[in-house]
């Protein structure tokens, strides 16, 4: 168990991408955090040559590997999980933060204005939020009885399709705790996927609503989105701290964009250009 008491704890989740980037992610993170900010990694299952490769680079202490591949949408959350109950046990934290491999920090403050955002004991989830998906409204309607069957009632506070981007997600103490006080950690919420289609993103918040708790909104210094919106070289001069996604549009092949993007922001903070990868 770390013998520090960290406010944050940063996971960012992995699948065997390019390590060049995975490490600019980890660096940028590093370089615009505080001391009482961790950042440690979580590799699905089936990619134990790149999570070895991050052990020799970062020591075992930061590295999770899953116990299955868990694959995209509602597999996340149990990376998340699981992830989670392997890293409580080396370090003693507060809140917990997931983030994409893509998901850049950009400017220097982000855990401090996330953690003055968490100032109720009602505040369990904050992210770049919507309130409504049509996509995802249609898809947790379609499930609503099998989903009642398996995890419980859907609260009627739950907007039907909202959500947080995935790319940045912030769970405060108060929802881990009472995720685990409602057995949330273990099957079948724990293997989320094998009853559900509702990607971790929605499903989520729906969590959260059954907690009784809230969901903030940090999209003033969070730009977060599934396919980016813009360029995000300037946002830095617009107060935004973080952002998501550096390949720009999703399964994006042009490996020469996402070096451009990355070689924008490692100059601001004075590290040498990418290389071809």
């Amino acid at each position: 168990m770390s013998d520090k008491n960290l406010d944050l704890l940063i996971v960012i989740r992995c699948a065997g991408e390019d390590m060049g980037f995975v490490i600019d992610t980890y660096q940028a993170v590093q370089y615009y955090t505080s001391d009482s900010t961790e950042v440690v990694f979580a590799v699905d299952g089936g990619n134990e040559k790149f999570a070895k490769k991050l052990v020799d680079l970062f020591g075992e202490k930061k590295i999770y590997v899953a116990m299955r591949h868990w694959g995209w949408g509602a597999g996340l959350y149990s990376l998340l999980v699981e992830s989670y109950l392997y890293f409580r046990n080396i370090y003693e934290f507060n809140h917990l933060q997931s983030i994409d491999y893509d998901t850049l920090y950009i400017g220097e403050g982000a855990d401090k204005m996330l953690l003055d955002k968490i100032n109720s004991d009602k505040i369990g989830l904050l992210g770049a939020y919507r309130s409504h998906n049509e996509h995802w409204k249609m898809q947790i309607n379609k499930e609503k009885e099998k989903f009642g069957r398996t995890f419980g009632k859907i609260p009627l506070t739950c907007f039907s399709g909202e959500g947080i981007q995935g790319g940045w997600m912030t769970l405060a103490r108060v929802l881990l705790d009472k995720m685990e006080k409602r057995k949330m950690f273990e099957p079948p919420f724990s293997v989320a996927k094998d009853y559900t289609g509702i990607a971790d993103d929605h499903l989520l918040p729906i969590f959260v609503r059954m907690c009784g708790l809230e969901i903030v909104d940090a999209s003033n210094f969070v730009c977060c989105n599934w396919k980016a919106r813009e360029d995000p070289r300037g946002l830095e001069k617009k107060g935004v701290k973080v952002f998501h996604p550096t390949k720009l549009v999703p399964h994006n092949k042009n490996k020469s964009t996402e070096i451009e993007i990355r070689n924008y922001f490692r100059r601001i903070r004075k590290c040498p250009d990418l290389l071809k990868l």
